[in-house]
This record gives C-alpha cells, sequence and structure tokens, in this order.
C-alpha cells in the first residue's frame, strides 16, 4: 500500500512538471530583435546581424584600434535593448563584448565578433605614381614616385611600400656603432636587400641614436646635446624619436632613452627648450609614463612625426633645431620612415636644394602631412640633407644634395 501511494506521488509530479514545460512558451527563431548596426567609429568595412544565432559580426580593416568603438544599435520593433540601454555606446572588441535585448519576455544576447581584414594599399589616387624602372621586385614590395607641387614647390619624391602581411618580407637595421659606408657599400656589403635608406645621426663616424637588430641592442638611446645656457655650452639630454618592430609584428614610434641598461619609451618627451634650463636625464621615473621597451629591431632619430595617427613633430623638446642641422621648418632632402596599420610599412626620400631645377625639398611637417594623407599611424623622421638617398636593387632614386653618396652609419633595409 505504501509503494503503490509513493508511485502515485512520483507519477503526478511527473506530469505536474510536464504540464509546466508545456505551458513555457517555445523559443521562436525567427524573431528579429535588432533591425540595423552601425559602426560611427572607427571605419568599418561590412557589419552582419544574424538574429537567428544572435551575433553581430563586424569587419575591419587590420591594424583598426578595437578598445573603444561606437556603435549604434537600432532594435526592431517591439524590442527593447536591456545592456546597454542607450542605442550609441561604446564597447571594447579587444575583450569579449555584447548586448543584451529584449522582446515578448524573452531575453536574448546578441555577441559582438570582429574580424579583421588585409585590405590593400594604394597610394595612387594621391598622387604616387608606380614605377618599374628599377628592375624586379617582390609581389610584397612596391615602388612609387611623387612628382606633384606641395606649398608652391615642386617636389621629386620616392617610396618603398613593403606589404609585412606577406611573411617573406623582412625589414632590418645595417650598421654598427662605429664606423661609415656609402648607400652602395651598405648594398654590396649586407647580401643586397631589394631597398635600403639612410637611417640615424652620427657625428665623426659614431653612430648618435639607438639601433637595435635582432633583438640586440648595437647603440643605446643617450642622446646628449649641446646648447648656450646663462652664456655657457650646456649639456641636454633629449629623449629624441625611435621606430621599431614589436614582438606582435607591428610597428611603433617612441620617445625613447636607455637608462640602467634599460630602453625605456614615453607618452611625451622631456620639456627641453634650447636657452632653458635642461631637464633631468630620463630615467625609469621621468619623463612621466616611462616603460620599458623591447623592440626586435630599432632605429633612433627623430624628431617623431606621427605617433598613434597623430601629428607631432615636437622637434624643439627633441632638440632637433637648426643648431642640429635639421633645419625643421626649412626645405631640405629628407627621409623617413612610416607605419601603415593595414601591416604596410613605408619607406620615404625627397629630393632637395635644386640638385634637380626647382626642387627646394620639404619641411617637416610636409613630410608629415604626406604620410598623414595615407593613413600611417606612425612615422619618425630620419637624417636628412646630403645624407638622404635611397637604392632599390643597387639603383639610386634621388639625386644626392652632396653630388655624390654621404658615407653614413646606419641604413634600415627591406628584404
Amino acid at each position: 500500500m505504501k509503494k503503490m501511494l509513493l508511485y502515485s506521488l512520483l507519477l503526478m509530479g511527473l506530469l505536474a512538471g510536464y504540464a509546466c514545460k508545456e505551458k513555457k512558451p517555445p523559443i521562436d527563431f525567427d524573431v528579429e530583435y535588432i533591425r540595423s548596426a552601425e559602426v560611427i567609429a572607427p571605419e568599418a568595412l561590412n557589419v552582419k546581424i544574424d538574429n537567428f544565432a544572435h551575433f553581430i559580426a563586424i569587419d575591419f580593416a587590420k591594424g583598426s584600434d578595437l578598445s573603444n568603438v561606437r556603435i549604434k544599435i537600432t532594435p526592431a520593433a517591439g524590442t527593447i535593448l536591456e545592456e546597454p540601454k542607450e542605442e550609441e555606446s561604446t564597447y571594447d572588441l579587444t575583450k569579449e563584448a555584447s548586448c543584451k535585448l529584449r522582446k515578448g519576455g524573452q531575453s536574448v544576447v546578441f555577441r559582438i565578433k570582429p574580424h579583421f581584414l588585409v585590405v590593400p594599399f594604394d597610394p595612387s589616387p594621391k598622387g604616387w605614381e608606380k614605377q618599374t624602372a628599377f628592375g624586379e621586385l617582390p609581389a610584397y614590395l612596391s615602388v612609387y614616385k611623387y612628382t606633384r607641387t606641395v606649398n608652391d614647390k615642386k617636389v621629386r619624391a620616392y617610396m618603398a611600400v613593403a606589404n609585412l602581411n606577406d611573411a617573406k618580407a623582412r625589414f632590418t637595421v645595417l650598421g654598427e656603432a662605429k664606423g661609415t659606408k656609402t648607400p652602395s657599400q651598405f648594398f654590396e656589403s649586407s647580401d643586397k636587400p631589394k631597398v635600403v635608406l639612410n637611417a640615424g645621426y652620427f657625428w665623426a663616424g659614431n653612430a648618435l641614436g639607438l639601433m637595435v637588430r635582432d633583438g640586440k641592442t648595437i647603440k643605446q638611446a643617450q642622446t646628449m646635446a649641446w646648447r648656450p645656457y646663462n652664456g655657457n655650452n650646456t649639456v641636454y639630454y633629449p629623449t629624441q624619436g625611435a621606430f621599431g618592430l614589436t614582438a606582435d609584428g607591428g610597428f611603433e614610434a617612441h620617445w625613447a632613452y636607455h637608462s640602467g641598461g634599460k630602453l625605456f619609451v614615453y607618452p611625451a618627451p622631456a620639456p627641453n627648450k634650447a636657452g632653458e634650463q635642461p631637464q633631468p636625464i630620463p630615467t625609469d621615473k621621468f619623463p612621466e609614463g616611462a616603460r620599458q621597451w623591447e623592440p626586435k629591431t630599432a632605429i633612433g632619430a627623430g624628431p617623431v612625426l606621427i605617433k598613434d595617427g597623430a601629428y607631432k613633430n615636437l622637434w624643439e623638446a627633441e632638440l632637433l633645431d637648426n643648431t642640429g642641422g635639421i633645419g625643421p621648418t626649412f626645405n631640405n632632402p629628407r627621409s623617413a620612415i612610416a607605419y601603415h596599420p593595414n601591416g604596410y610599412l613605408l619607406f620615404f626620400v625627397c629630393e632637395g636644394r635644386n640638385k634637380t631645377p626647382d626642387t627646394p625639398g620639404l619641411n617637416l611637417k610636409e613630410v608629415a602631412d604626406l604620410f598623414l594623407d595615407l593613413g600611417c599611424s606612425q612615422a619618425i623622421n630620419l637624417d636628412g640633407g646630403g645624407s638622404s638617398c635611397m637604392l632599390v636593387n643597387g639603383k639610386e632614386t634621388i639625386l644626392p644634395s652632396d653630388g655624390k653618396q654621404r658615407a653614413v652609419t646606419s641604413m634600415v633595409a627591406l628584404y
């Protein structure tokens, strides 16, 4: 009797549970929760909404900063956006991100899934003409010429562009802390890279700025500069520009200085100014915001022209002024290196001092503006003037302003 009563109670419980389940409305996978999703910033290449699988897929160009993505999500009719509550909100897509919506008493979570696409780099709409006169080049490497007018000045410039999304492309720094060679000598003595460009500053055969090759520091970043102060020739310790390849395969531009055998970079340069009291020697505490940097390959010069997509050119703080021969606001032959966030490395050189008639050269802002116009996110100025020289397959691009190639201590190279 007791057993029969127990069985009856169990059966009633099962039937009650089944009845409760039957009352729960089934999930309707055809429900539209989101009518549209628009990426306000940064620019997105494509947006796809899947109301069935509950996700939003967004395509971005490789290198886009996804830490603060502004998205406007418009719910479908009868749908309420629960989290976040504002239709236009900021999402950190470097982490898992989602939004939550409610419709008809049912809440669903939509995952936001970013994807990176490699977008071909084409500077031709900006006036750069692809060149074929320098011989055969690998598919990942192209050379362009620029002959337009900038601020009523004729320009004769060349740019080598390497697609670093191709595993065969390679960037390195040539040279040692002491000793000089002409660009042609560098080319002949270093297994003949496809492109070489003069790089860092030097004096009396000694490199003056940072040089890192394959993780090994060839020359530390410990620049000293002398300027008049209180009637005396006084030493300053500027944090000058550095450009380097990082462990993740990207490139960064920084203000850098070695302290205690470690390389530190700073969010802004030490605020030196010629003629004013020198700032302290840079350390891990000064300038503020120091962090250790360990690039795989890097070159120092300056000033920094573009950092994280923003124009800088703080040549006064870097003490790269007229006294040092840089002539930041004057027309000169220029060399520079830049990075495009889609994964492209750019070597730039322009002629000057009227080696070609009516071609005086460019000032630093004009060089930076050319890079910004191309969408570059990082760039620094390299040694210019008579040092400016770029070879492609061993052939000169511009006419060196000295009338011949100048011997230099360092070069950047593309293989």
